[in-house]
């Protein structure tokens, strides 16, 4: 075989190899700013919509470090199997504390599953939202369907459970475990935060 050949095949490759890569790359950084813009919109709605009296939704030192040792305050409560990426205070227009709402993530059946939580001080679940999910059509994603999540809006309660307050999604019984799960860790970590005010 000739080794000019291979050379100059090899040569094609990588400049096709390279220009595809630079392509990408800039297709990314073109749409990285919009998508991120878009679920930042879609978090603040779902906030929105499960504390819908809050006038604003704002962070603190102190709540970005309960944030960071979440795994730590879940599992004295425990909880395991939820991470909180996110806790903001609910407040209302003079600044005071109403409660408050978090990003819980976690496994679903089929894969991730992210949710809005809010909670009041008065010790109310204000509701949940499914952010993203990958759960299956008509059984697992029906936990984003307003019949469901509306078990969970302005219940005080320490716990939920499929034995007590929560009906079961039929065919879905480990997405509704999971929702329930990370609720209770919502409850748990709100709790927590409101310990500091």
């Amino acid at each position: 075989m000739d080794i000019r050949k291979i050379i100059k095949e090899a040569m094609v490759l990588f400049v096709i190899t390279l220009i595809s890569g630079l392509l990408l790359g800039l297709a990314y950084q073109i749409t990285k700013g919009p998508i991120e813009a878009r679920e930042l919109e879609q978090k603040k709605a779902a906030y929105q919509s499960v504390f819908s009296e809050a006038e604003k939704f704002v962070t603190t030192d102190r709540l970005e470090a309960n944030v960071a040792d979440h795994e730590a305050i879940l599992s004295a409560a425990g909880i395991t199997g939820v991470e909180v990426t996110e806790c903001l205070a609910a407040q209302d227009a003079s600044g005071n504390v109403l409660g408050y709402v978090m990003s819980l993530s976690f496994a679903g059946s089929q894969g991730p599953i992210t949710m809005a939580y809010g909670w009041s001080v008065d010790g109310t679940t204000k509701g949940i939202d499914i952010l993203t999910s990958t759960e299956t059509a008509k059984m697992g994603a029906l936990a984003d369907e307003p019949e469901f999540k509306s078990q969970f809006e302005l219940v005080q309660t320490d716990r939920f459970s499929t034995d007590d307050n929560v009906d079961v999604i039929s065919g879905a019984t480990v997405t509704t475990d999971a929702v329930v799960n990370a609720a209770n860790a919502g409850i748990a970590f709100a709790k927590y935060c409101a310990k500091g005010e």
